[in-house]
């Protein structure tokens, strides 16, 4: 019997690792150098590089979030959509980072139960499950903007 975790767990297997009907936000950014993840458009728009911060950064406030830490939302608006810099091994340790914490949040689903992630939390308008199902969602909305950025610079 196919259990709520594991509907759960394959939302984010299949939004961040594996091909589903699209690419995953891995294989996104799966070969890029740190040239092409910075490269930007134009001057209002967004580079690769600060697609993947962006993404590690409010996954991370989610999980510190489930597990009742309370970020701090103003600084992480703050700090969102800054301009990186740095080599390949910079870029790298971005990616590393996302890994990381894509990674911490499939560890951290798989030992909740099925009651865990149905229970709405008090002043929350949505089941766990659905707002993790909607943080994998958002993994899959910027895969596709990497993508077309992709394309646009014929990386």
């Amino acid at each position: 019997m196919t259990t709520l975790r594991d509907i759960v767990l394959a939302h984010l297997e299949y939004t961040f690792e594996k091909e589903a009907w699209q690419p995953s936000l891995a294989m996104a950014i799966d070969g890029l150098t740190a040239a092409q993840a910075g490269w930007r458009p134009g001057p209002e728009r967004h580079s690769v590089w600060q697609i993947v911060q962006h993404v590690a950064r409010w996954k991370r406030a989610a999980l510190d979030d489930w597990n009742g830490r309370r970020p701090d939302y103003d600084a992480i608006e703050r700090a969102d959509w800054q301009d990186p810099s740095g080599d390949d091994a910079a870029w790298q340790a971005d990616v590393a980072a996302l890994r990381q914490i894509s990674e911490e949040i499939r560890a951290w689903v798989a030992a909740r139960s099925d009651e865990d992630l149905a229970r709405t939390r008090e002043g929350e308008s949505a089941p766990l499950a659905v707002r993790i199902q909607r943080m994998a969602t958002h993994d899959i909305y910027h895969a596709g903007q990497i993508r077309y950025l992709r394309a646009l610079q014929g990386a």
